[in-house]
């Protein structure tokens, strides 16, 4: 996987909230992979792009993403043992 993306629609403009809920959406994508974590250098927010909702009303959008950085597995060892 190249990047992972999501989005996020406020009532506002307010880019400081956008970054924060797209990081939060963010770091639970790339947590439930397992074998990533998010490099956080390279998040990207683009926005806002106004849009309307269903009664008309504006909504602001962001996108972020974010690319993944590969967990390098810890060797296994027993509890106890000395090595």
């Amino acid at each position: 996987m190249d990047r992972y993306r999501t989005t996020t629609a406020l009532p506002y403009a307010h880019l400081d909230r956008a970054t924060s809920a797209l990081r939060a959406q963010l770091g639970g994508i790339v947590a439930a992979d397992g074998w990533n974590a998010a490099d956080w250098e390279t998040l990207r927010i683009v926005g806002p792009v106004e849009t309307y909702g269903p009664h008309g009303v504006i909504h602001y959008e962001y996108e972020g993403s974010v690319r993944p950085r590969r967990l390098t597995a810890l060797p296994n060892r027993e509890v106890g043992s000395r090595r």
